[in-house]
């Protein structure tokens, strides 16, 4: 099947271990354009440090953001969907109260979180903008929540009735993230190729994390980094090599732009 879609997860996908686009991912990006191939990026990240990136590639292209529940219109940045988590108090006050190093609210008006800590100021380096507030969150909950993050060094959970039915959470090494429930980076991707006319066949769709699995398992095609957790691995048609190694950029050379076609394994 001929590919007409790219879509790209970027931390440990299409960003390197020095968290940068290689000029070799750089080029077949380039490439892919001229070929006439829609590349898509698909991240966990929230806007402020995705569109950086983004306008670096030149695409033109909308961007899926927070793991599929905010989608963007590349050149007005306006919304073009935005899902919102349904986040009664009795769900925020066990994320509040788990323990957590720290925890990070996307919302719509911006990020909200317990402290300015590593993570967040590299955010804020990277995108240039600062959260709306910073402090405890016991008596603090936005209206319009798209995304948890929550960051701890030990193993930590919520009770599945207060989320199961409502969000999706989305286990990390160093946490969690919750999202509206059947909201993932699928779902934003399904909603894209709907809006392009592009069917699901048409498409491939690289990553490394738990939040790819969804977007691997039910894209045409789906390739795993190297690097990636062997689970998506397992859930992928195919895995390439590393971010380190340009694995994304070596798949698309060979497969995409070489070969015109990707075969099933």
């Amino acid at each position: 099947m001929r590919i007409r879609a790219v879509f790209l997860d970027m931390d440990g996908t299409l960003l390197n271990t020095e968290d940068v686009i290689s000029h070799k991912m750089r080029q077949v990006i380039e490439e892919l354009k001229r070929a006439g191939i829609y590349v898509f990026l698909a991240t966990g990240r929230h806007l402020d440090i995705t569109l950086p990136h983004h306008r670096s590639l030149g695409l033109k292209t909308p961007m899926i953001c927070l793991n599929g529940a905010a989608v963007y219109d590349w050149f007005s940045l306006d919304p073009l969907q935005m899902k919102y988590m349904h986040s009664p108090w009795e769900l925020h006050e066990a994320v509040v109260r788990s323990g957590a190093r720290n925890i990070m609210v996307h919302a719509e008006e911006g990020l909200y979180c317990l402290e300015q800590d590593e993570i967040v100021q590299a955010w804020v380096n990277e995108g240039g903008k600062y959260p709306v507030y910073t402090g405890p969150l016991h008596t603090v909950k936005p209206e319009k929540i798209l995304k948890y993050s929550v960051r701890s060094t030990d193993f930590i959970t919520l009770p599945k009735k207060l989320y199961s039915r409502t969000a999706e959470l989305i286990r990390w090494q160093d946490g969690f993230e919750l999202v509206r429930k059947e909201i993932s980076k699928w779902s934003a991707m399904e909603y894209l190729l709907y809006q392009y006319g592009i069917s699901k066949q048409e498409a491939i769709a690289f990553g490394d994390g738990p939040n790819d699995i969804d977007m691997l398992r039910r894209a045409g095609t789906g390739v795993a980094m190297g690097n990636a957790i062997p689970e998506l691995k397992k859930a992928a048609d195919f895995v390439t090599g590393t971010n380190a190694e340009d694995g994304a950029a070596d798949f698309l050379m060979r497969h995409v732009l070489q070969a015109g076609t990707v075969e099933a394994q």
